[in-house]
């Protein structure tokens, strides 16, 4: 039996976003998985627990400001014994003591691969942190093949060090009645009428800017009066998408619901006619699989879920490319039968995905890191 430290203040810290996702569906089916191993979670604070996990799970509060954390964290890892550590967050709150071994989950490079897209000061902290912790960790997992490949080149880490997991879309993202859906939404969101969605984050990286022009010349074709919904809070350096809106002419065809709780997330991807995924660039990109996985129809960039994933099963567009999104939205809106087949295919793929298949991989990455250390040690 060994002690498993998991930093698990993301998942709630930033439950709603990828990574705050990732830890959190982790550490849930981790429990469910293993009793075999002492955890120890990382928390934010002495307050109320919400997960009633299993008798090997523990909490340890602990500051994320980094100067306190730096004093802190090192000592108490090698005064509790921790055998391992793991850091979900891209390695941006992971600490090295003799006695620990180290395990990150980097999900992507964006600040190396698109720095202009990410805030300054995150910027900094991760190009200075990311690169000597990967190179110190034991093992890297990562998301996909797009992301390992940056990963061995950019930081120099050796391939065999690294292990692609296959995030999922979470067990809540279910087909619904998409009538029922729809009247949900119109009574709390004002969205009155059938929509095309997009759902994903707002930051210039996303490219949602290239979906509104794409919507409003692809307008003319449809057949019904339809919307474009886009919820989600702005980042701050995002363009106005209300000001594009206005000057393209169509500011009553877009609707910006802002911030939703998960349970609203669901249903709004329940009611879509079409999900699109505009990104120009991601290390996975789940979006379009939870689409799928309620059964709705994808259009979107090439993104590695979709490219490693699910090819098959969306049409796929460059996301410079204006006028081939529209195209897609005209033949993704009006031709039944590829709507059925996409539904279908996209079912397929889900189900090949699972956060027990998640867990289990983790798992076995733990156990051949603490295997291979006590060979070390022998």
């Amino acid at each position: 039996m060994a002690r498993i430290c998991i930093d698990a203040r993301p998942a709630i810290t930033a439950r709603g976003t990828g990574i705050g996702n990732y830890t959190y569906q982790l550490i849930w089916y981790l429990s469910r998985l293993d009793e075999g191993h002492d955890y120890y979670l990382l928390w934010p604070d002495e307050g109320t627990l919400p997960w009633p996990l299993g008798s090997n799970f523990r909490y340890k509060p602990m500051s994320r400001k980094r100067h306190e954390e730096a004093a802190e964290l090192p000592y108490w890892l090698e005064k509790e014994r921790i055998d391992l550590y793991h850091a979900p967050d891209n390695g941006l709150h992971a600490f090295l003591t003799p006695t620990c071994n180290l395990v990150v989950t980097i999900h992507d490079l964006i600040p190396f691969v698109m720095p202009e897209t990410v805030r300054r000061g995150y910027r900094q902290n991760f190009l200075e942190k990311v690169p000597e912790i990967a190179q110190q960790a034991q093992c890297i997992i990562t998301v996909s093949e797009v992301a390992r490949r940056d990963i061995c080149t950019i930081l120099g880490v050796s391939l065999a060090k690294t292990r692609v997991i296959y995030p999922a879309p979470e067990a809540i993202f279910v087909p619904s009645n998409p009538l029922r859906a729809q009247s949900h939404l119109c009574c709390h969101y004002g969205i009155d009428r059938p929509y095309l969605l997009y759902a994903g984050g707002l930051n210039p990286r996303k490219n949602v800017g290239e979906l509104i022009y794409a919507f409003a010349k692809a307008r003319k074709y449809f057949q019904r009066d339809l919307l474009l919904v886009i919820p989600g809070k702005p980042s701050d350096d995002m363009p106005d998408l209300s000001a594009l809106c206005t000057g393209l002419g169509i500011f009553d065809k877009v609707r910006f619901p802002g911030f939703m709780p998960m349970e609203d997330l669901v249903t709004t991807y329940q009611g879509a006619e079409i999900f699109v995924y505009p990104s120009l660039y991601e290390g996975f990109g789940l979006p379009p699989l939870e689409a799928m996985a309620v059964g709705v129809p994808v259009i979107s960039s090439p993104v590695p879920s979709v490219t490693e994933v699910a090819m098959n099963a969306a049409l796929i567009f460059n996301p410079e490319d204006t006028t081939a999104l529209a195209a897609h939205l005209h033949r993704g809106l009006g031709d039944t039968d590829l709507r059925q087949l996409m539904k279908e295919r996209g079912k397929e793929v889900v189900a090949a995905l699972s956060w027990p298949k998640v867990a289990r991989a983790t798992l076995a990455t733990y156990n051949e890191i603490l295997n291979n250390s006590t060979n070390n040690l022998g």
